[in-house]
């Protein structure tokens, strides 16, 4: 059970940045850090800056599109990361401050990591947010084994070594799915109200089998029908959401501004979870729903009443 999914590995680097400046940053920081960590990367591979990577010929072999903005294709629009803001809620930032983030690298991304940490050390030369506020880079660890990557400007890109992501049995009938992050499952345009554990599950699936399909070379052999239909004998015990009139920053959006509208809260499910768990724990690795660049969708699992780490 501990390697179901070792096929698709998975590597999480922990970054802390240093201010070295002050002035005020978005209370959520994951857009901030995927506009910045984008642009970094962006300068490494890219000779064609006035073309859109939808509209560029080429696409289909740029480091960009396929590290870090798919555009689509054969595997779906999907990234191979997710990032994590560990510092929410603030925002006035003065020199000494840090900022601790993780940056979640899946299949052939964590397979090769090396790009992701020269953009990491590129966002020092850039300044951060409106106030333009600099950052140095302090350390880079595996959030996993706790092993340093960077540190004092020096890399120890040895121990960077993916894995398969660990996923532990649990025998429960009862879990309480609780979101740590603002999450995103719209169908068409629509965000949902409620979510009965049939749907999360789709949504899950989904979201694996695009994953897989665009950066391993793995073939997925599930029966998802039956699976959705085992799902919809789950039963929602008690459910509790708070809408989030979310937006950030877009050069591309006619005001500058992109709605994201989400929410937040939890939802108790209840039933025979057994053929569910190791898709619900692997999903801690994943998250779901829409934005999970920025860090969308990020939950934790309660068992039973008990929690799992």
């Amino acid at each position: 059970m501990g390697f179901l999914f070792e096929y698709l590995k998975v590597t999480t680097l922990e970054a802390v940045f240093t201010a070295r400046g002050a002035g005020r940053l978005p209370e959520y920081l994951g857009s901030t850090i995927r506009g910045i960590l984008g642009h970094c990367f962006r300068d490494f591979v890219c000779d064609m800056r006035a073309t859109k990577c939808f509209a560029c010929e080429k696409q289909s072999g740029c480091l960009y599109v396929r590290n870090f903005a798919n555009t689509g294709g054969q595997g779906g629009a999907i990234n191979p990361y997710v990032l994590l803001s560990c510092t929410q809620g603030k925002t006035e930032w003065k020199p000494g401050d840090e900022c601790k983030f993780r940056l979640t690298l899946f299949g052939t991304a964590a397979e090769s990591p090396g790009i992701y940490m020269d953009a990491l050390l590129a966002m020092e030369r850039r300044g951060w947010g409106v106030a333009k506020i600099p950052f140095v880079l302090n350390r880079v660890v595996d959030w996993e084994t706790g092993r340093l990557i960077y540190g004092a400007g020096r890399p120890y890109l040895r121990n960077l070594t993916p894995h398969a992501m660990e996923i532990r049995p649990v025998n429960a009938r009862s879990v309480m799915v609780s979101f740590q992050t603002p999450v995103r499952i719209v169908a068409g345009k629509t965000l949902f109200t409620s979510l009965p554990f049939q749907e999360l599950v789709r949504f899950l699936m989904g979201r694996f089998a695009q994953m897989t399909q665009a950066y391993t070379d793995y073939v997925m052999e599930w029966d998802q029908e039956e699976m959705l239909r085992q799902a919809g004998q789950i039963k929602t015990v008690a459910e509790h959401w708070n809408y989030l009139d979310f937006s950030r920053y877009s050069i591309n959006s006619p005001n500058g501004k992109l709605e994201l509208p989400a929410r937040t809260g939890w939802a108790l499910y209840e039933g025979d979870l057994g053929a569910f768990v190791p898709y619900l724990e692997a999903g801690r690795y994943l998250h779901v729903g829409k934005n999970t660049t920025i860090g969308f969708g990020r939950y934790e699992l309660y068992y039973d009443g008990g929690f799992t780490v």
